[in-house]
């Protein structure tokens, strides 16, 4: 189960830019939970399988502990 919420990704400025990004309260967010991934880095993050690759790159983990990880970070951000 694939949680891009749409709570979690910032659709007001999609005609800005390439597609959605991580909405700012989330950037930050993001950054408290995995310490390795820069303020850069998450802002181009565009959906949930590219937050995932980035966990996944930067901390070495497998792709599933990867998927976990960001999915239940993702759990309590959910409205």
């Amino acid at each position: 189960m694939c949680l891009s919420s749409r709570f979690m990704f910032d659709l007001r400025h999609y005609q800005h830019r390439d597609g959605p990004g991580l909405a700012p309260s989330f950037v930050s967010a993001a950054q408290a939970e995995w310490l390795r991934l820069t303020w850069p880095e998450l802002l181009v993050v565009r959906t949930t399988s590219e937050l995932i690759e980035r966990v996944e790159e930067n901390y070495g983990l497998p792709h599933e502990q990867a998927t976990r990880e960001v999915e239940y970070w993702a759990l309590d951000k959910q409205l």
